[in-house]
């Protein structure tokens, strides 16, 4: 199990790569959304004094907070448009962590428990949609 030093070294060296890509190499962020997923759960992780899932790719949930709820971490460099949550595992989480990549930084635009997002949800096949703006309102009205 990683530590939370390695862990914060590992999120500064995927940071570090991520602008790299970006910044100097002209991809564009949505275009190293694997990077910028492994990223979010790098953050989450700090975040909430967790730790990560014993799996990569594990189903349902990313980390495991300091009280030990499962977080499903969802990291996007999109500005517009719906993040995708899994019908088929919403009993292995317990919370979910939306992530926004602008700027070179995260921000966190939804955590919260995993009903109150599925609540705000529209259905497509096997998943629940979760509109970015509707998040960020859902976290403002909440503040």
């Amino acid at each position: 199990m990683l530590t939370k030093i390695q862990i914060g070294i590992l999120y500064q060296k995927y940071l570090d790569i991520i602008k790299l890509e970006t910044i100097e190499l002209g991809c564009a962020p949505t275009e190293v959304r694997h990077l910028i997923g492994r990223l979010g759960e790098f953050f989450c992780a700090l975040e909430t004094n967790g730790t990560l899932a014993k799996e990569t790719n594990q189903h349902g949930f990313d980390v495991i907070s300091e009280n030990g709820r499962r977080v499903s971490v969802k990291t996007t460099a999109q500005t517009s448009g719906f993040v995708a949550i899994n019908k088929k595992t919403l009993n292995k989480v317990d919370d979910l962590m939306i992530l926004q990549y602008i700027n070179n930084e995260l921000q966190i635009i939804y955590f919260d428990k995993i009903e109150n997002a599925t609540n705000n949800c529209r259905t497509w096949n096997d998943n629940f949609e979760l509109d970015i703006s509707r998040a960020k309102k859902m976290t403002q009205n909440k503040e």
